[in-house]
């Protein structure tokens, strides 16, 4: 049990850390370099800085592609995410029980595995339809003409 807690808590952080990288460090999207100095149009010794440029601009281009901007698709992206790396969790969590603990006939595995996918599938769209009437009729924080308070996550 604790290195189950362990492994989670581990996860957490580095799932913090990585949200919290500044812009220049993760390589987000939209971030622009400084451009460089014209010089000599050819030279051998400036051809691997191109090369890199060009490969860090792919990259960048590439980047923008998987990660799109704010609004409904970003949500259902992280959403089905979200729902499929808990999903996964749980199940890890079922068989670990299973085998280590509780050793049930095999028809606990199969109603876990339906019981959860199936609660998944309830309860993705009611989230979905309730963001969207969230977002029809405006309950948002500080949408009623106050502004959220200066520490809440509502400021950003």
């Amino acid at each position: 049990m604790v290195a189950g807690y362990v492994l989670l808590m581990g996860t957490l952080a580095v799932g913090l850390r990585i949200l919290r990288r500044p812009a220049s460090e993760s390589g987000a999207a939209g971030t622009r370099r400084p451009a460089a100095a014209p010089g000599p149009a050819r030279t051998p010794a400036l051809e691997p800085r191109r090369e890199a440029a060009a490969a860090s601009r792919a990259w960048q281009n590439l980047r923008a592609l998987t990660r799109p901007g704010p609004g409904w698709p970003r949500l259902i992206i992280r959403l089905a995410a979200t729902a499929t790396g808990g999903y996964l969790m749980l199940m890890a969590v079922v068989i670990l029980y299973y085998h280590g603990v509780a050793r049930a006939g095999s028809r606990f595995l199969e109603s876990a595995f339906s019981g959860c996918a199936l609660l998944l599938g309830l309860s993705m769209p009611v989230f979905l339809a309730a963001s969207w009437l969230a977002e029809h009729w405006g309950h948002r924080p500080g949408a009623e003409g106050k502004e959220p308070p200066a520490g809440s996550a509502g400021s950003r």
